[in-house]
């Protein structure tokens, strides 16, 4: 069964890339659903220098190519969900349970609701199944991503991550 869940991530994961017009040699694609909007503008200069695709949803835009490696839309379809290998969130949850069902990582808040099921992923140990910031700010956010695409380098530790989160 897992592996039927990473063949069914890696074909939406091309869908997503085709369908927003994202860079294919970037492996890993990270969604963003923050709701500062300058937030997001800090931490477009970082992403557009990292070797990851983001799409940024956001209300009341346009499919719109921010960079080489980023594009902001307004809407997501439901079925493309399991494509993304990550997402950073900040309070609202909502949403969050939806995406961990789609064994999407979550990169969260120390303040987020959820985080009574979600701890910090111990690589050494191969337990637990996010990473956690401290604060709201692009150098914690920057932080946490960086920690995430470490572990991302390392296949079988990013498959127990995945793991972990079915679990969750």
């Amino acid at each position: 069964m897992n592996q039927n869940i990473f063949n069914q991530k890696k074909e939406y994961n091309l869908k997503l890339k085709e369908k927003f017009w994202l860079l294919n040699k970037e492996k890993a694609i990270w969604l963003v659903k923050l709701s500062d909007k300058n937030l997001i503008k800090e931490l477009r200069d970082a992403f557009i220098n990292l070797p990851v695709n983001f799409v940024i949803e956001m209300d009341n835009i346009d499919t719109e190519k921010l960079g080489k490696n980023i594009v902001a839309t307004s809407k997501i379809p439901e079925s493309f969900i399991i494509g993304f290998d990550f997402m950073i969130c900040d309070k609202e949850a909502s949403s969050l349970k939806k995406y961990l069902e789609k064994w999407v990582t979550p990169i969260i808040s120390k303040n987020n609701p959820l985080k009574s099921i979600l701890k910090e992923f111990d690589p050494a140990k191969n337990i637990w199944n996010s990473f956690l910031f401290e604060s709201e700010n692009k150098w914690q956010i920057f932080y946490s991503l960086v920690r995430y695409l470490e572990n991302y380098k390392f296949p079988f530790d990013n498959r127990n991550l995945v793991k972990n989160i079915l679990n969750t």
